[in-house]
């Protein structure tokens, strides 16, 4: 057991880290549940201005309220802003090994997938959206904005927009976008467009009216308008006059319908058989009815036939590789390593990263898998619980999907046929590619099979058969696949063992040695010194004992009040001091008398005191005063 933990902790390939930057600054850069978005970004920022890869991660989406309810409280994570402020990759695409990753001197970009609408929505919250908030496509261009005014990625001579499940229909959505927003500031600058795992499906392969009733052509209508979702603008531009709003949001929508509409160069990297498309198609049979296998061979036929209209057209600016694998992405997941340098696939026999470097170099490639033979050097899907994503993906209907498919000369229905229309007029298919189109005759079979005996490549007899292309398969060829099978079924199991220790890792850093990431240890770089936390003991001051004595009641008697009766006291006549022979001038002067009538005359004026208002203190006082005038006159005589 110590022997595979040490096996699971090496690595095939280095890998990165990429730090956090969010998008508060953003109004429209919003989660569904309305945190703010974010990006990682590489630390070594000197690649920005030559060479940069900006990644758009697998996550799956949801079209309704219900579906996207269900997505967010399964995983909150898929629906809101990241909290890690770091974040590892490693291997495939994010190696730094120049000779196995041809974006090991890119500077790269990881945008957190939690919009549910493959980048390409628009609608705010509202009881439509059960108040989800879908801006996948102002997410994208906020970082764009960003990465201009942080990074200068402007000066940049290429940039890759690369991205795996429905991160890879994002591509198909925003390639040529993204081109026009680089271009617009840098018209010099190389934008290309990587695709891994998009939905480059045969849509004509589907049940008969009756039983589909063009739900898939309804599912993406319904899908476009629960996102708001923005659409290749050529592809709208050339269709929405002559189509309708359900058969545009399809035309459209689809990859293997809208890639001729792409201006910018385009790599479609996809699996004969996408066992995640082909179990979520909602015209597809389950596994349990008698027809199932023939609308697999029919899918099979039908990839293959697409990318050899890519190669019919001659769209210089589209390459593709198609091994005759069941995987939904090849560049995401621990297999990213197996598929990006060990599995060979057309007559070229080659490698996904030569692929890569010579579509980078603008060299045109189609390296395609013949039908009806299986690849031996496909990974096989392993006992443990493969990851969303990798192999087969998530939620398929029959549990794990066989990786050996069988063929039958007659299994393929005329109406699941490739439709002429994929193709020019004046071209004539391969039969190289597909030894059972109408036109083409095997050269040779072999007697032990007859017509309607399946063709296995996996069986462990001796058997010896063509199948038009001329090739032998022998006892020494099927040991050496079923070595190899076993080789990939050990392999994945020491990555998914090293996925289990970097978590448990992580967790025991942030538990006992109080940070966020286990330090690591790099070439070239002095190892850092973890010094073990002593925890201080920190002796606090007794408190004060607090005595509280007991209240006492203090009785207050008041004395009693006396109230006085409202009397007003009396007040004694005035004293006044004179005389009356002073005032009776009849008495004194008799001469006076008899010449004035003083009571009715000299006093007159006086007394008419009520008229002048004048109260009895103001009649009396007058009294006086005209005493002491007459006083006064009678002395002067």
């Amino acid at each position: 057991m110590q022997a595979i933990l040490v096996l699971a902790m090496c690595t095939l390939g280095s890998g990165v880290r990429l730090l956090k930057r969010d998008l508060s600054g953003y109004q429209l850069a919003k989660c569904n549940d309305g945190t703010p978005a974010a990006y990682y970004h590489d630390q070594d920022v000197r690649p920005a201005g030559d060479k940069v890869m900006i990644y758009l991660p697998d996550g799956g989406d949801c079209g309704s309220v219900g579906d996207c309810t269900r997505r967010c409280n399964a995983d909150p994570t898929l629906c809101s802003g990241p909290k890690e402020s770091v974040l590892e990759q490693e291997g495939g695409i994010w190696s730094s090994n120049n000779t196995e990753n041809p974006f090991a001197d890119h500077f790269k970009i990881f945008i957190h997938y939690c919009s549910s609408d493959s980048f390409a929505g628009t609608n705010n919250g509202s009881l439509s959206t059960g108040n989800l908030i879908f801006h996948g496509k102002h997410i994208l261009t906020a970082v764009l904005k960003d990465l201009v005014s942080i990074f200068g990625i402007e000066r940049a001579a290429s940039v890759v927009l690369a991205g795996s499940g429905s991160g890879a229909r994002a591509v198909g959505y925003n390639c040529d976008y993204v081109s026009a927003a680089l271009r617009g500031v840098n018209p010099t600058v190389d934008v290309r467009c990587l695709a891994d795992g998009p939905d480059f499906v045969p849509w004509w392969v589907k049940t008969d009216d009756e039983q589909c009733g063009d739900k898939d052509i309804h599912k993406l209508e319904a899908e476009k308008k629960f996102w708001g979702r923005l659409d290749d603008a050529s592809c709208i531009t050339e269709n929405k006059d002559r189509l309708g709003s359900a058969s545009l949001a399809h035309r459209c929508g689809v990859m293997s319908r809208y890639w001729q509409d792409i201006e910018s160069p385009l790599l479609i990297v996809a699996s004969q058989l996408d066992s995640v498309y082909y179990e979520s198609s909602p015209c597809i049979p389950g596994a349990e009815d008698a027809g199932h296998r023939r609308y697999t061979a029919a899918w099979r036929r039908g990839v293959v036939a697409l990318a050899e209209s890519i190669q019919a057209r001659g769209h210089n600016l589209t390459s593709c590789f198609i091994p005759s694998c069941a995987s939904h992405t090849l560049l995401a997941g621990s297999l990213a390593e197996v598929y990006l340098t060990g599995v060979k696939v057309g007559e070229e026999a080659l490698v996904l990263r030569e692929v890569i470097s010579r579509w980078l170099r603008d060299e045109n490639n189609q390296a395609v898998d013949a039908l009806g033979k299986e690849n031996s050097q496909c990974p096989s899907p392993s006992p443990l619980k493969a990851a969303c994503g990798n192999l087969l993906g998530c939620g398929t209907r029959a549990g794990v999907l066989r990786r050996k498919s069988v063929y039958y000369a007659q299994s393929f229905d005329r109406r699941l046929s490739p439709p002429t229309s994929l193709f020019p007029n004046t071209y004539t298919r391969k039969c190289s590619l597909d030894p059972w189109y109408g036109s083409c005759r095997r050269q040779t079979i072999s007697p032990a099979i007859s017509v309607g005996h399946p063709v296995s490549h996996g069986s462990d007899h001796s058997v010896a058969h063509a199948l038009g292309h001329g090739e032998v398969h022998t006892r020494t060829a099927h040991d050496e696949a079923g070595r190899r099978k076993r080789l990939w079924q050990k392999l994945y199991t020491l990555q998914y063992l090293k996925k289990l220790f970097q978590k448990y890792k992580h967790a025991y850093a942030r538990e006992y040695q109080g940070v966020d990431d286990y330090p690591r240890v790099r070439a070239n770089v002095h190892p850092a010194v973890v010094r073990a936390k002593s925890i201080p003991t920190i002796i606090r001051p007794k408190r004060p004992r607090v005595v509280v004595a007991p209240r006492r009641v203090i009785t207050v008697e008041r004395p009693p009040i006396v109230r006085v009766a409202d009397s007003l006291p009396s007040v004694p006549a005035p004293d006044y001091d004179y005389a009356a022979a002073d005032y009776d001038y009849a008495l004194v002067d008799q001469d006076y008398a008899q010449d004035y009538d003083y009571a009715a005359y000299d006093y007159a004026e006086y007394y008419d005191y009520a008229d002048a208002g004048c109260n009895t203190g103001c009649a009396l006082a007058k009294i006086i005063r005209a005493a002491q005038i007459k006083k006064k006159k009678k002395k002067k005589d």
